[in-house]
């Protein structure tokens, strides 16, 4: 595949990317009163957006999106397929979800503050950790990044940071500490029998020589597990 096929879809991802976020700043600006709640979600949103658009171009600038694409037999399509489906339809989503619910189902401003609070430090935590690894990949190639930055915290600390603020992107929209502590359920048990044991299968056989000291640092959570 061409990086001039790849920065194509860039361009048309980043396009309605856009689309979507004048949208969703109509629906804030001109369709309902702008209450801390309603603020706070649709901050998260333009964040959740931001956030991918910065690592397609500044992070993974010749990369598709979705590694998992790249095996696939038609990697393009996938990738435009996974890119509408996260960045245009869930956003459209969390958006139907917080417009037509949250009023009925939210435990009060104080909470509201705080899961957007762990919503913006989840996020902090997955895009400065990507950042760290493409720095030290530049830098010196033979280095592991494992055990630099904040992946010597843990080696999936990026994993970490997806499970503060995904489940808190769904409260932000539903209001509901249920659906809150579902998609946490979900996140953690994925990354903890699915994901991790995945990388660590990666490092023994990629870095047979420093696998013992890779695997003895915490897997996910830093200085608990």
């Amino acid at each position: 595949m061409t990086q001039q096929k790849i920065k194509q879809e860039k361009i048309i991802v980043t396009f309605f990317i856009f689309v979507m976020m004048l949208v969703e700043a109509s629906l804030l600006l001109w369709t309902g009163a702008l209450e801390l709640e309603r603020i706070l979600f649709y901050l998260a949103l333009f964040i959740y957006q931001i956030r991918f658009l910065y690592l397609n171009w500044i992070v993974k600038p010749n990369r598709l999106t979705f590694q998992a694409s790249s095996s696939q037999k038609k990697p393009l399509l996938m990738d435009y397929t996974l890119n509408f489906l996260f960045f245009i339809i869930f956003p459209m989503g969390y958006t139907y979800l917080h417009e037509t619910f949250y009023a009925n189902w939210n435990l009060g401003r104080t909470v509201q503050v705080i899961i957007f609070s762990l919503y913006v430090i989840g996020t902090l935590i997955t895009l400065v950790s990507e950042a760290q690894r493409k720095h030290v990949k530049q830098q010196n190639p033979t280095l592991n990044y494992r055990f630099y930055g904040l992946f010597k915290y843990a080696i999936c600390i990026n994993y970490f940071g997806e499970i503060l603020a995904l489940p808190s992107l769904f409260y932000l929209a539903s209001g509901s500490i249920i659906i809150f502590i579902l998609m946490l359920l979900q996140q953690v048990l994925d990354f903890v029998f699915v994901q991790i044991p995945r990388q660590e299968s990666y490092i023994k056989e990629h870095y047979p020589d420093e696998a013992g000291k890779i695997l003895s640092q915490k897997k996910l959570i830093p200085f608990i597990y």
